[in-house]
């Protein structure tokens, strides 16, 4: 049995063929349905329904069956006439274009824990055109509105979006998306020319040509490039001009996988200006001020390991200058939250010199 017969299901047998080309299928919920569920070849579905932009055509996959064997697709006209079916593995995404042609995601066997997954395209009268191969996992896919065109992205390690000639079957370019993992795409026009549209969120994030060149950016695209662009700059800058472009950046955060980052780079750049600023100048109020803004920072990222290191070790100094400055009160109290973060957090945080002037101070 060669690998067409394997996909298609179909045996060397005519009555075998005369079955593929005429499936039994019936479903019991319209087209236009989301969810559809009917019966193929004498066993229970429930399909996903895909339709083609002009109307014409709708593509069934399986989500669910009765039988864990393989995931029926099948290609449905607006007629409600079956074009031809086959089966894969397990469909993760598909869509349909104006001319009838199936891409879809073979995600494979769910017991099977190996990154990878499989692209193939189908045309309408079941010739199979692309069967790709992918040594990461694939889940989201898209055709452009006459089937020239096809696309994928891969999650991590790869986190690339492809996108394939149908006439040639060749990759015409392939991006990395160090911003999205595995986007979902869609094929549209800028200034008259095709590009692909990765998106974020169900909307469009940025526009790629076919030279894989970014040619539109939306709005939440250029913040995250903007504050990128700020962190970079500012850990390579000197401490007063970092904290003014990472205060930028902490300005420009969208969400915690954001403000945590920017938040740890402003507390160590505090505490490294707050030490420069001790041995120039001693305990001045700019020392101090460097002291609390670290110490605040530090405070917001945790739980994180650098968040709670860098609480004791600004008490810690703080405590120290109380000392000197005959407040033992204050420094009990500050060594004390210390102890208070090893308890809570389960992590050694106290040094030694820590413990002895709790004892020696209590």
């Amino acid at each position: 049995m060669g690998i067409l017969d394997k996909i298609f299901g179909r045996s060397r047998s005519s009555k075998s063929e005369e079955t593929e080309s005429s499936p039994d299928l019936v479903i019991e919920d319209s087209l236009d349905s989301e969810y559809i569920s009917g019966n193929f070849r004498g066993t229970r579905v429930t399909f996903q329904s895909v339709q083609s932009p002009n109307g014409e055509w709708y593509c069934l996959y399986a989500r669910s069956t009765s039988s864990d064997d393989s995931s029926p697709v099948v290609l449905v006209n607006s007629s409600g006439q079956v074009a031809h079916a086959f089966s894969v593995t397990r469909v993760q995404s598909a869509a349909v274009s104006n001319d009838g042609s199936i891409v879809l995601c073979d995600i494979g066997d769910a017991a099977d824990q190996d990154l990878g997954g499989t692209l193939y395209v189908v045309r309408s009268n079941g010739e199979q055109i692309i069967e790709h191969e992918f040594d990461a996992n694939i889940s989201n896919c898209a055709t452009s509105d006459d089937g020239r065109y096809v696309s994928t992205a891969t999650y991590n390690p790869d986190r690339t979006v492809y996108v394939f000639h149908t006439e040639t079957g060749e990759i015409v370019t392939k991006c990395e998306t160090p911003y999205l993992n595995g986007p979902s795409q869609e094929f549209g026009n800028y200034n008259d020319k095709e590009v692909l549209y990765l998106l974020d969120s169900g909307s469009r994030y940025l526009g790629i040509n076919f030279d894989c060149e970014t040619v539109w950016r939306s709005e939440e695209f250029q913040r995250k490039e903007r504050y990128e662009e700020l962190r970079k700059r500012g850990q390579e800058a000197d401490p007063r001009k970092a904290l003014e472009l990472f205060e930028k950046a902490y300005e420009l955060a969208g969400d915690e996988n954001e403000v945590k980052p920017v938040a740890r780079e402003l507390a160590d750049t505090h505490w490294e200006l707050s030490k420069a600023i001790w041995k120039d100048e001693g305990d001045t109020d700019e020392w101090w001020n460097n002291l609390n803004q670290a110490k605040m920072y530090y405070t917001e990222i945790l739980p994180w390991h650098d968040g709670k290191k860098g609480v004791a070790k600004v008490q810690r100094k703080q405590a120290k200058y109380h000392l000197k400055e005959g407040n033992e009160d204050m420094a009990l109290e500050l060594l004390q939250n210390i102890a208070a973060m090893e308890d809570e957090y389960e992590i050694q945080l106290l040094t030694d010199h820590d413990e002895k002037t709790i004892n020696e101070i209590s």
